[in-house]
């Protein structure tokens, strides 16, 4: 085998080690499947010190194309991708991985969470309607059973859980309930996705973002939007970063509004679902300012005793969602245009994420480390070898054109 970087893995090997250390559910569980079906036998140590540098080589390599696109001359010439881009979607969702206060020592110190900010990057395909093609709201948003599941887990989502934590025992998790069936064929078909994660804070992870659109020719799209839910930094990214691109809000994160100020509305499991289904059909028609007067109306004409200070502050939360989220909601307009109305794809990519950084076990170091994890899954879940490109084509690589003896290159 070849000695590369000190070890003895050639880069065939260094690539099914990492591809291992980004899928299996920990570094003992790679190890044993490098050994049973690879023949590969390293220990769960090397793989985590494998994982770590190298996914701290892709970290510095994407911060390194970062700011080479931040110090492009103004005004930046897009890329043009080949084929040409019909439909470039940019998804944009936080998550959560618990990390720990790196202090060289053995064991948890300090244990927290920390918020990961996670994008996907959807080359799509895209056909316009000289008329909505979705007038009514899907079943799926009409199906009870199943808004009420996909409101509890966006509530879990955004809060950590506490059974991820030391000394406190898991609770039981509510049965999987998959939406109704219902295909909407005008809805735009994922073509190709690549997605990238980390722990930076918004202002670089805005910049990571405009460098792989950049790099994926997303600037020179026929179409572009840009999908996202209420917190402020996606706007601000979309803002700075992604001007011309349509600024959808989420509509799911909308039914979650709409169901919780139903239920704090009305006490009665009816009347809560019917004013529940009027509302969410209102938004999905593009006439947020209806529920908006009518959530208004509901604050004033209810007296203080008849509703409770918590029901009034969702009410009020809800509202206040709606009004700012408002000029991102022309949903019918969006369905025309032949753009995507959800984050269900962002929402995915978060679940992908996390399935390998989210443990009852799982503390990652806060820093370099924690980061490297991030970048080696979000390789391994991307769609266009990227791992395996960056295992090629990294400096001390023996594929690398920096590595092979130059040659003079006559002139044209």
């Amino acid at each position: 085998m070849l000695k590369v970087d000190g070890h003895g893995f050639s880069p065939t090997l260094l690539h099914r080690i990492l591809l291992m250390a980004g899928t299996a559910e920990s570094c003992e569980s790679a190890a044993t499947a490098l050994q049973i079906v690879g023949e590969v036998r390293i220990s769960p140590r090397t793989v985590n010190e494998l994982g770590a540098q190298l996914g701290q080589q892709m970290s510095a390599q994407r911060d390194q194309r970062a700011q080479e696109y931040l110090q492009r001359d103004l005004p930046r010439v897009a890329t043009l991708a080949q084929p040409p881009v019909a439909l470039a979607a940019v998804f944009c969702d936080g998550g959560r991985m618990r990390t720990r206060t790196a202090s060289g020592e053995h064991g948890v110190h300090e244990p927290h969470w920390r918020e990961t900010k996670n994008a996907a990057f959807h080359r799509m395909t895209s056909k316009s309607c000289p008329v909505d093609p979705q007038p009514t709201l899907p079943e799926s948003f009409r199906t009870q059973a199943y808004v009420e599941k996909l409101v509890l887990g966006l509530k879990k989502a955004r809060n950590p859980q506490p059974e991820l934590m030391p000394g406190v025992t898991p609770e039981p998790t509510a049965a999987t309930l998959a939406p109704p069936q219902e295909p909407l064929t005008w809805q735009p078909q994922s073509l190709l996705r690549t997605c990238i994660s980390s722990l930076a804070g918004s202002d670089d992870f805005g910049l990571q973002m405009a460098a792989e659109a950049e790099a994926r020719g997303f600037y020179a799209a026929a179409k572009q939007a840009y999908l996202g839910d209420g917190q402020g930094y996606n706007w601000t990214i979309q803002e700075r970063w992604f001007p011309t691109f349509t600024p959808i809000a989420d509509f799911i994160h909308i039914v979650e509004y709409l169901y919780e100020a139903a239920k704090a509305l009305h006490t009665d499991q009816a009347a809560r679902w019917t004013r529940y289904l009027a509302w969410a059909q209102a938004c999905w028609q593009g006439e947020a300012g209806q529920v908006i007067d009518e959530l208004h109306q509901g604050l004033e004409a209810s007296a203080p005793a008849s509703l409770c200070e918590a029901s009034r502050a969702v009410l009020q939360r809800t509202a206040t969602y709606l009004t700012h989220n408002q000029p991102r909601m022309a949903y019918p307009r969006y369905r025309r245009e032949g753009l995507p109305v959800t984050s269900s794809l962002a929402e995915s990519l978060v679940k992908q994420i996390s399935k390998r950084v989210k443990g009852t076990e799982k503390f990652w170091d806060d820093g370099p480390r924690g980061e490297a994890i991030l970048q080696i899954r979000a390789a391994v879940i991307s769609q266009d070898n990227r791992l395996e490109r960056f295992l090629a084509q990294r400096p001390i690589s023996p594929y690398s054109p920096r590595c092979r003896t130059s040659t003079p290159v006559s002139a044209a």
